[in-house]
């Protein structure tokens, strides 16, 4: 009986944060046929773009929170969030679109009394559709993420899955009561990490994720800022410093696999990517952080990936976006 009351009395609120109106309206119209049940914010991030109000009057409850600058993901979001009126944020990304029934799907398994604070959408390759591109996050013991179940095939979520630690900001929804009492996202990452550093306070805060199989989508990667360019290396890289020394990560003990990670990745990006964008942005993110969390207590990161696992899926999602670019 809770379950059904709980279902029958939520509301959500869609936000997408966009500096590409091109790929946000592709969304607003896989958006339209939705239906009826929820709101839709699309924070504009400076551009002014008309094509996006042309898009919003198509989909019921949809409006433009117009920002007068590019401030960010983080800030945009925050920024949307307390003006939305729905009980479940729904977060997505400008460059995806979505499958029937998604909004639903996505917000169905939050319980907040329960604990279910989170939600994990499931967002296939734009490129090879068979395959997941998302379904949450992964967090190893030194606090770097990877894209949970990427690669796998669709097939995987046919058969019993676990829940991820916590989902990705490409296809995510949180309880709004619960994203806001934790300050929202860290406006000091202005893009990347930024759902790393949310999920592990909700989950210090005791909440839980839950995978919502059935709320698919296409997502594009890296369609916002282009893989491999200077921009997104920086920003990641910035985000993995700041989340470094956020998170007390640092210790004489992690240290020799922190190394091995940074070197592994960096020395990729300079062979692949060609420039060294992203070390810049560690050491920046490095000075910029300050150790204001301790680090995650036992429990916290349930049986995170070891070094050869987390280095392997990059190296294997590298390769194979490498390979359809060519």
């Amino acid at each position: 009986m809770r379950d059904s009351r709980h279902r029958s009395l939520l509301t959500a609120t869609v936000i997408v944060p966009t500096v590409t109106p091109a790929r946000a309206v592709k969304l607003l119209e896989s958006l339209a046929g939705e239906g009826v049940g929820f709101e839709t914010i699309v924070a504009d991030n400076g551009t002014g773009a008309p094509e996006l109000d042309r898009a919003a009057d198509a989909v019921e409850g949809a409006q433009i929170l117009r920002l007068e600058s590019n401030l960010g993901y983080s800030r945009a979001v925050n920024l949307a969030a307390r003006e939305a009126q729905g009980d479940a944020l729904v977060l997505l990304n400008d460059d995806s679109v979505v499958d029937p029934g998604y909004v639903d799907r996505i917000a169905a398994p939050l319980d907040p009394a329960g604990g279910v604070v989170m939600a994990a959408g499931v967002m296939c390759d734009a490129g090879e559709p068979g395959l997941i591109e998302t379904a949450g996050i992964e967090i190893d013991r030194t606090l770097l993420a990877f894209d949970y179940l990427n690669g796998e095939p669709v097939e995987a979520l046919e058969g019993p899955v676990a829940d991820p630690i916590g989902p990705s900001g490409a296809a995510a929804a949180f309880w709004r009561e619960a994203f806001l009492e934790v300050d929202g996202f860290d406006e000091r990452l202005f893009a990347y990490l930024e759902d790393v550093d949310l999920v592990l306070r909700l989950r210090r805060a005791g909440g839980s994720c839950r995978l919502a199989k059935a709320a698919r989508g296409l997502h594009e990667h890296s369609g916002t800022l282009g893989s491999g360019s200077r921009r997104k290396d920086y920003l990641m890289g910035y985000g993995r410093g700041y989340m470094l020394r956020k998170w007390n990560v640092i210790t004489p003990w992690r240290l020799p696999g922190i190394v091995a990670r940074e070197l592994s990745v960096s020395a990729g990006q300079a062979v692949l990517d060609r420039n060294l964008e992203g070390v810049r942005g560690r050491v920046n993110g490095l000075r910029a952080g300050r150790p204001a969390e301790p680090y995650p207590p036992a429990g916290l990161l349930p049986d995170p990936p070891s070094l050869g696992a987390t280095l392997g899926r990059r190296w294997r999602r590298r390769a194979r976006l490498r390979r359809r670019s060519e």
